[in-house]
């Protein structure tokens, strides 16, 4: 099936915000193919490019009637690939074959977009609601309200010790996360050069 028009597109989501079960069908029989050869190429996995996309319009039709979309195909693809960073975030194995990458971190590609910009914000809200209760608690005083370890470790009740060896945990963990969306970020855009 063709891809919709633009018309066409505003017309489903219409007609989907008002539960329209065949219109969302339509939606879902014109992107599949796109988004899951897209997925696909990243992934190399049949079953979890499947989930992803799967997830993408689960969520989709879940939060149907608040979604304002100009452009469904950016926003369909934007989702997939978060789907694919979340659940990269949540095993980074699953990561190891862009590790060949990792140099290429470093480029001026990683915060010149501000599309890039909103996911990078999206990884770590992610990543903070991820982290130990303490841990997330302890990384949030140091780097929000600008505490000292000292001071951290007066109010919890802690040794400074701790409080230092969670901050090193948490920022090891965030470089790690980022360094993981940043190469897969650096992949896909050598990829579609």
């Amino acid at each position: 099936m063709a891809l919709l028009t633009r018309q066409n597109e505003q017309e489903l989501l219409s007609l989907i915000r008002e539960d329209d079960r065949a219109a969302f069908s339509r939606l879902y029989k014109a992107y599949w193919p796109e988004l899951y050869s897209a997925i696909y190429k990243r992934t190399h996995d049949r079953e979890q490019s499947e989930d992803i996309i799967q997830n993408v319009f689960a969520d989709f039709w879940l939060r149907r009637e608040r979604l304002n979309i100009e452009n469904l195909g950016g926003y369909l693809h934007t989702a997939v690939r978060r789907q694919l960073y979340k659940q990269i975030s949540r095993n980074p194995a699953q990561a190891h074959h862009l590790d060949a990458f990792e140099e290429l971190i470093i480029s001026p590609l990683a915060a010149d977009n501000p599309l890039r910009e909103k996911e990078i914000a999206e990884l770590i809200r992610l990543w903070l609601e991820a982290l130990p209760e303490k841990r997330r608690q302890i990384f949030l005083m140091h780097y929000t309200e600008e505490l000292s370890t000292r001071e951290i470790a007066e109010r919890l009740g802690i040794s400074q010790n701790t409080v230092q060896s969670q901050l090193f945990r948490a920022n090891e963990s965030l470089r790690a996360r980022l360094a993981q969306f940043l190469t897969i970020t650096v992949l896909i855009d050598l990829l579609h050069r």
